[in-house]
């Protein structure tokens, strides 16, 4: 196993030092540093999560972190979980912190829904950026 995690054209070491839970929000925190401060030091010095986890605010300030969802369940084949993720990912993109996103994981409520979804994302898109009074 290596201790390299790769970025995009880097490699940035693995961290270490917490629970599962811990390490995928410091790998959350440290990629989005990376991204904005690609060249940095300390994206090859700091190896523990817990300074990641600590210093979020000063890495990179009150940005708030995508929340993981739920499996989907309840498919019957591999194309209606494609779908229904597919469905799912365009309403988050949306509406990122709707609580249907996470209540909702069976695969036919997003299928049948998503001509409502389509309907709301292209009124989302098409929408006048100030009212149109």
């Amino acid at each position: 196993m290596s201790n390299q995690r790769d970025m995009g054209d880097q490699s940035l070491p693995k961290l270490q030092g917490a629970a599962r839970k811990q390490l995928r929000y410091a790998y959350q925190i440290r990629d989005l540093y990376a991204v904005k401060n690609p060249g940095a030091e300390i994206l090859h010095t700091e190896t523990q999560a817990k300074y990641w986890i600590e210093n979020r605010s000063s890495l990179i300030g009150d940005v708030v972190l995508p929340k993981r969802l739920p499996p989907l369940s309840g498919a019957k084949n591999e194309k209606q979980i494609k779908l229904a993720f597919a469905i799912r990912a365009k309403v988050q993109s949306v509406l990122p912190e709707s609580p249907m996103l996470r209540s909702q994981t069976d695969v036919l409520f997003w299928i049948s829904n998503r001509r409502i979804f389509d309907f709301a994302y292209l009124g989302y898109l098409y929408a006048p950026a100030e009212n149109a009074d």
